[in-house]
């Protein structure tokens, strides 16, 4: 397969590899086996920065072997901006949604009740819940939002990660 784009498509292509890469291993410790082969084709479309007269943004790391971002692309790439709004955006749905279930849970009586409910009967109990933490978090951000148990690990589950 051959795809011909231009320079400005291969720049803003570099943009789409970076978010890329930064989605599959920015948040690991360590190499991740299920990404081997993307990584692999992430680099390989790096390596060819040098020929597009981009090898400014590009640069081949001797010591790990692989192409990398130079401090200029990580500087000036939209690619960090995507992330970032989409990872605030993430943040804080995540947690209107986690909070929704764990009191609409409550208010039914139990997570195995709510999950009883019809789709009308749910949206009914978690509908005002969820419009109450987005005002809530939309005006005020974090600042009201605290722990009001001790930090004791009885009885709660682990803290799920990707590693």
């Amino acid at each position: 397969m051959n795809i011909e784009i231009s320079a400005k498509e291969y720049r803003d292509l570099l943009d789409i590899l970076h978010i890329a890469d930064v989605v599959l291993s920015g948040h690991r410790r360590g190499a991740d086996p299920r990404s081997v082969r993307h990584h692999a084709l992430i680099h390989r479309l790096y390596s060819l920065a040098k020929g597009e007269g981009l090898d400014h943004l590009i640069r081949y790391n001797e010591g790990e072997k692989v192409y990398a971002p130079t401090d200029e692309f990580e500087q000036n790439t939209l690619a960090h901006v995507a992330v970032n709004e989409f990872g605030e955006h993430l943040f804080w749905d995540e947690l209107i949604n986690r909070l929704t279930e764990r009191d609409a849970a409550r208010h039914a009586g139990g997570r195995d009740r709510l999950n009883a409910l019809s789709d009308s009967d749910r949206l009914a109990v978690e509908g005002p819940i969820r419009h109450r933490y987005m005002q809530e978090f939309s005006s005020k951000g974090i600042a009201n939002l605290a722990v009001i148990e001790g930090f004791s690990n009885i009885g709660s589950e682990p803290v799920r990660t990707s590693d």
